[in-house]
């Protein structure tokens, strides 16, 4: 499986505040995009912050392996910071809100964290959070991803962000909340994996 140009190009090398989302049908096509947006960075020097379910953490991290990185070498020297999804969601939810103060307290001190460990200073995140959110709670998506967005301005962070779409789902963007879609610079469609 290959991530097709133009998108390749994206995850190799966003810029500052990019907020990327990457729709997928196949756990297959997010840990390819994950592992080649995680491997350049950690390649530059940039610290990365993978906030993940634990099968999708578990998935990574051979990919990185294999591209010859020691995982347990990058978090020891806290290059690489790994974070389970349902936990750090829960550690700022209020009332099935994201409360602001808590996120950005939240996830300020761990992009802090990750920023002073990188040799280049900048920081790539990659999150599913709001994976974990939008089919229940559609509000709290908004929110959150409204969150990240002041996050990224506030850190001068790289995000990337998936989204799964069932395989029974129309296979193209039309069925993805376009709310959603806007709240991001840049879409990776699931069609960019090959």
């Amino acid at each position: 499986m290959k991530i097709q140009p133009p998108w390749k190009d994206l995850l190799v090398e966003p810029l500052a505040r990019d907020h990327i989302v990457q729709l997928y049908h196949d756990d297959r096509q997010v840990v390819q995009t994950v592992a080649l947006f995680t491997g350049i960075a950690l390649g530059k020097g940039d610290s990365v912050v993978l906030v993940a379910t634990p099968a999708h953490l578990r998935a990574f991290e051979p990919r990185l392996e294999s591209h010859g990185f020691s995982v347990a070498d990058v978090k020891y020297w806290g290059q690489l910071t790994v974070e389970d999804a349902a936990q750090t969601l829960s550690s700022f939810m209020v009332n099935d809100m994201p409360d602001p103060v808590l996120f950005k307290t939240v996830i300020g001190s761990i992009i802090q964290r990750a920023g002073a460990r990188a040799r280049t200073g900048k920081v790539r995140v990659y999150g599913e959070m709001v994976n974990l959110l939008w089919r229940t709670n559609p509000a709290a998506t908004e929110r959150l991803e409204s969150l990240w967005n002041d996050v990224i301005q506030a850190y001068a962070i790289s995000l990337l962000c998936a989204y799964h779409l069932e395989e029974a789902a129309e296979r193209d963007r039309r069925s993805f909340p376009m709310d959603l879609l806007a709240a991001h610079s840049h879409l990776i469609p699931a069609e960019a994996c090959a």
